[in-house]
């Protein structure tokens, strides 16, 4: 089999099994194991392996982020305050994974070229992951702009916007699945 085709396989595979779990919890569970694995893999590496690692430390950080949201904020505040709240941090845990990529891929393209692929591809990757967030942020602004103060006879035909509402599973899973490939690509380019 050829490996565009392993890897093509693994995406569908890793996107599937993501899609179904239906929670953003093993999502990040699914993401750090990869990661995990590629560390793993790249322990000969070091330069490869301290940007996994960073990687990982960001997602778990978020994974715990996320997690804390849901002891304190989840039944707490109304739907709207809820959205704004996961979004937001999700929005912040994004910017921070694509300036450390973006700052990594300028630092591969000096020192070590070879490299720089792999911190590209995942910086394009979380740039799609910060486009995905901040869509949501904008509709659920959007679909709820009578509580921004704006009269309610007026923005009611906003309500209807819920197209990253009902999808937003999708493309995350769709965009994990894709971060995961750019790992294992470049894992087993460089092995």
């Amino acid at each position: 089999m050829k490996p565009f085709t392993k890897l093509l396989l693994i995406f569908i595979a890793v996107a599937f099994a993501i899609y179904n779990m239906k929670s953003p919890t093993y999502e990040s569970t699914i993401f750090i194991a990869c990661l995990a694995f590629a560390f793993f893999k790249t322990t000969h590496l070091p330069k490869m392996s301290v940007f996994i690692l960073y990687i990982l430390i960001l997602t778990i950080m978020e994974l715990i982020a996320a997690s804390l949201l849901d002891n304190f904020v989840y039944g707490q505040y109304t739907g709207f305050t809820e959205n704004t709240w996961y979004f937001s941090t999700s929005i912040v845990f994004d910017v921070c994974l694509c300036l450390y990529c973006r700052k990594s891929a300028i630092y591969f393209l000096r020192e070590e070229p070879k490299l720089f692929d792999m911190a590209n591809s995942l910086f394009y990757v979380f740039m799609l992951y910060l486009f995905v967030d901040l869509y949501a942020l904008g509709e659920n602004f959007v679909r709820n702009l009578d509580k921004l103060g704006f009269p309610e006879e007026q923005v009611s035909h906003l309500w209807g916007v819920t197209h990253m509402y009902y999808n937003i599973e999708i493309y995350k899973s769709i965009l994990i699945g894709l971060a995961g490939i750019c790992l294992f690509a470049s894992v087993y380019a460089h092995r």
